[in-house]
């Protein structure tokens, strides 16, 4: 009696090697055309970060420019203020006003004999006039607390 589990007769016609089948996967097409994908969004990304370093780096060399630009014209105003400064002061100097006026104008320095000084009896005062309204109000209350004395015991 044979057992069938020692029957090796059923694995002799076998192949050596068994047949593979090639399935036609739609799932792997899409990987193929996903790492592309892939590919070229990150050389995008690569590009773009390239390019806004590069673009940055241009606006500070145009923004420095500018600023040396305008620090330049702020020293090239600065010197003209101080220049302006000194004229000022030169033509407001008491000695070149005093020598503008004499010869000038013909003024002539003022003489003891011209001036008069003037002496008050009472010291100076400012006499503000009250308003109506409050001239009314203290009237007002000045009789309201004549009538409470009046009505008190």
């Amino acid at each position: 009696m044979q057992q069938a589990a020692y029957d090796l007769s059923t694995f002799e016609n076998r192949d050596p090697r068994p047949k593979l089948r090639v399935a036609h996967n739609p799932k792997a097409k899409r990987r193929v055309d996903l790492s592309r994908f892939k590919i070229i969004a990150t050389a995008a990304v690569i590009f773009s970060l390239a390019w806004g370093v590069l673009y940055s780096r241009a606006q500070i060399t145009e923004l420095t420019t500018q600023i040396s630009s305008t620090e330049s014209d702020l020293s090239d105003a600065k010197s003209e203020y101080d220049y302006l400064n000194l004229q000022l002061e030169s033509r407001t100097d008491l000695d070149t006003v005093e020598n503008y006026a004499v010869t000038q104008l013909g003024l002539v320095q003022a003489d003891p004999s011209q001036i008069t000084y003037l002496t008050l009896e009472n010291e100076d005062k400012v006499v503000k006039p009250e308003s109506e309204v409050k001239t009314f109000l203290e009237n007002l209350s000045a009789g309201f607390m004549n009538l409470m004395e009046y009505l008190a015991p």
